[in-house]
């Protein structure tokens, strides 16, 4: 029988039959081609997520994690597009599970991210709840210790991660580990940038942060997304593309590999290759396209005895007098305190080259240059 939701009833023990005969071969990462947001609710509903209904039951807390990046409309790109959101959300209430759209932005409140992205117009609709996810609680990652999670995700019975397709300044590419981040409340993210100092240690603690968020199934929003310098202030584009697999790590290096980039590029993938958190995969479509990285991707990985070589000529933030209105928020957001917008300067004695400034301003006033230019 079909729903009027477009969801066919679900014969429970069959697919915990196909799991457990998965279980003996390659993990699948769907990679599926959709040209439009008003096709998701077809590809996404009885297409794809009636795949992993076993994954949940009646009555679970699910917390689906959208990126929520800052306050910006859907047709930017910078946040979950609220029709990925839409689909998910009504495959978990038609499971009868109870589900809640949670996030801390990064530069701006909960309740204008989730109204600027049309996100917080779904949430009413289906009468789902948003709550902010801060109360944090400390953990111990394999690496970091005295990471601090919100609760509110510890809680949780099971968290669906729904993350965006695009580039990043420091990481290079921002796909599903990346977005677990916002797991980390508020003020708390700035002082992992400084606490970790280098992209490798950064990105060793987003591997760390993903794994005890623990999604149960991750899916990225890949149809508009951004490439170069992203994730707030790149260039949109047509990717295409919806991927959906349980594995974050195995989503990102399938998608990684379509897109014609090296894995080991991209420092998030480098540490779990190193970690081998990657599990063997097979790919569940025919989708592939490519991205223009930012300027600060590095095509050669930097011998660590050649680490104060590589510094002095890495890209630096500048602002930019003609764009920049003086709104503060980067001087704000800087975990170094680099930053004084009154003078237009940035003390690149204290600069540590996180990029957040560049992520975080809203009007595209941050350049990133090579310093002795």
């Amino acid at each position: 029988m079909i729903h009027s939701n477009g969801y066919e009833d679900v014969n429970v023990n069959q697919i915990q039959v196909e799991y457990s005969k998965r279980g003996g071969r390659s993990l699948k990462v769907f990679l599926r081609n959709c040209d439009s947001y008003e096709k998701v609710d077809n590809l996404l509903g009885p297409l794809l997520l009636n795949n992993f209904s076993s994954l949940f039951k009646k009555g679970e807390s699910v917390l689906v994690k959208p990126n929520l990046l800052s306050a910006r409309k859907p047709d930017q790109a910078v946040t979950t597009h609220p029709s990925i959101v839409e689909s998910v959300l009504k495959f978990l209430l038609y499971l009868e599970t109870k589900p809640f759209v949670a996030d801390s932005p990064a530069s701006s409140s909960l309740q204008k991210a989730t109204y600027e992205s049309g996100i917080a117009q779904v949430c009413e609709k289906l009468s789902v709840p948003i709550v902010e996810l801060d109360d944090p609680v400390q953990t111990d990652g394999q690496v970091y210790k005295k990471i601090k999670i919100s609760a509110k995700v510890l809680k949780a019975d099971k968290v669906v991660n729904l993350a965006k397709l695009k580039t990043h300044s420091q990481m290079i590419l921002t796909l599903a580990v990346k977005n677990t981040f916002g797991c980390i409340p508020g003020l708390e993210k700035s002082g992992w940038h400084i606490r970790c100092a280098t992209n490798e240690n950064f990105a060793s603690l987003l591997v760390d942060v993903h794994l005890l968020v623990k999604p149960v199934l991750n899916i990225l929003d890949g149809i508009i997304g951004m490439e170069g310098n992203g994730p707030a202030n790149g260039k949109l584009k047509k990717f295409g593309l919806v991927g959906v697999c349980e594995n974050g790590f195995a989503l990102d290096h399938a998608v990684c590999t379509r897109l014609g980039v090296q894995p080991k590029m991209i420092y998030v993938l480098k540490e779990a290759l190193r970690r081998d958190l990657i599990p063997s995969y097979e790919i569940d479509g025919d989708w592939s396209s490519s991205i223009e990285l930012p300027v600060t991707a590095q095509a050669l990985p930097v011998p660590r005895f050649l680490g104060k070589v590589a510094r002095s000529i890495v890209r630096v933030p500048r602002i930019s007098k003609k764009r920049c209105v003086q709104c503060k928020i980067c001087e704000e957001r800087c975990p170094a305190r680099a930053i004084e917008v009154s003078k237009y300067l940035i003390d690149y004695d204290k600069c540590i080259r996180c990029y957040v400034c560049h992520e975080v301003c809203p009007n595209d006033a941050i350049d990133l240059i090579r310093k002795f230019l």
